[in-house]
């Protein structure tokens, strides 16, 4: 698979070697290499771009600022900076790396490793999703539905209810501790106490919060450290 690429950076040396890097590297594409944020704006709406390698610290708009003005859903951010104290911000805005500046080839290509195996992880979630259904018994009705199809579980006082997004909400007499024995650990995962959501249908994370078909949704501290660890 071919990735294509965007540079943004305000000093010219920094998106050279950023260039030259990729060059280097059959499965990377470079699409284009911008100086500030605002110029590379619009094709990053517009275009599927899989790759974005980010400075944080530019004249006209921070490269933190600008990801949660983008709010990118599937564009992995490389974050490249010569600055440590933006790490955990970084991070916590789903960024897939942080290359301290200057930055050396054997670095990079580690950060290239670790967006192709985001890749393949959800693609693999993608294929287990379709093969994967669930008996649901709920009322006096028993659904089969298939995995891909449940948005999130909430937890209701006594009950859980699945939302699906074909057979609507389906409420369980249970406990949302038992419902993960039901399910696959690398499909959903627990980000609150009243919530358990499926990773192939969030569309971004933002801060402390997911984003599934409209809806926000809390991440605990409790759950956030494990969260952000098999979101990345």
């Amino acid at each position: 698979m071919v990735f294509n690429c965007i540079i943004i950076d305000d000093e010219q040396p920094a998106r050279k070697l950023l260039e030259n890097y990729c060059n280097k590297v059959n499965e990377l594409n470079v699409v284009g290499s911008y100086k500030s944020a605002l110029d590379a704006f619009e094709i990053l709406k517009e275009n599927t771009i899989d790759i974005l390698f980010l400075d944080i610290q530019m004249p006209d708009i921070s490269g933190i600022d600008f990801l949660k003005l983008l709010k990118p859903q599937h564009t992995k951010i490389i974050f490249t900076t010569a600055y440590r104290g933006f790490a955990l911000e970084g991070f916590e805005l789903n960024a897939v790396d942080y290359l301290l500046k200057p930055i050396e080839f054997h670095r990079f290509l580690r950060a290239i490793e670790k967006v192709k195996e985001v890749h393949q992880k959800k693609e693999s979630i993608a294929v287990k999703d379709a093969e994967e259904t669930l008996l649901i018994r709920s009322g006096k009705k028993q659904y089969r539905v298939p995995v891909s199809e449940i948005l999130y579980i909430k937890s209701e006082s006594e009950y859980v209810n699945y939302v699906t997004q074909n057979h609507g909400k389906l409420l369980v007499h249970g406990a949302l501790k038992d419902v993960l024995n039901d399910l696959s650990t690398t499909t959903f995962h627990r980000i609150h106490r009243s919530y358990i959501v499926n990773l192939a249908h969030i569309s971004y994370v933002e801060g402390s919060r997911v984003h599934i078909n409209g809806e926000l949704f809390p991440i605990s501290e409790t759950y956030k450290v494990d969260f952000l660890k098999v979101w990345k």
